[in-house]
């Protein structure tokens, strides 16, 4: 092998390593995190929607508005720290209010594992009478506040 290969060989190498290192040092600074997506389930509809969620005492952990349109449908993985246990959402949607239970171990696919955290996803959608109605899907994803 020549020294010009074994030299591309060898820089080509130690760019990899730094590389890999930093990659790896970011993501162990990281900090975890719970997540709230709000979709749109009925586009033909405007709707002025609030998300909270809460601990067990009362605390506030997350709070967001939003108008949702067609244009607007959608706002995924806005985090919380994970650390900071969930216990309610409340969602209202057009001065309706819903308040549901944070998703336990006893809804799939929780718990989830090491690598990921729960977080829910708020479909905003119109019941049969025309009314704003609120679907809950929990999830596991890996979501940081960074």
């Amino acid at each position: 092998m020549t020294s010009f290969t074994r030299r591309t060989l060898l820089a080509s190498s130690c760019v990899s390593l730094v590389a890999a290192s930093g990659c790896a040092a970011l993501d162990s600074e990281s900090t975890p995190a719970h997540w709230v997506t709000v979709y749109l389930g009925d586009r033909a509809k405007t709707h002025e929607v609030s998300v909270t969620v809460t601990n067990n005492s009362g605390d506030t952990l997350f709070e967001k508005e939003y108008t949702l349109s067609d244009s607007n449908e959608a706002d995924e993985d806005a985090p919380f720290p994970e650390s900071t246990d969930p216990e309610t959402i409340t969602v209202t949607i057009d001065g309706t209010r819903f308040e549901r239970d944070w998703p336990g171990f006893e809804q799939e696919p929780l718990p989830c594992d090491d690598s990921n955290w729960a977080g829910v996803e708020l479909w905003i959608e119109t019941d049969q009478s025309g009314n704003p109605d609120l679907r809950i899907e929990s999830d596991c994803q890996h979501v940081t506040m960074d």
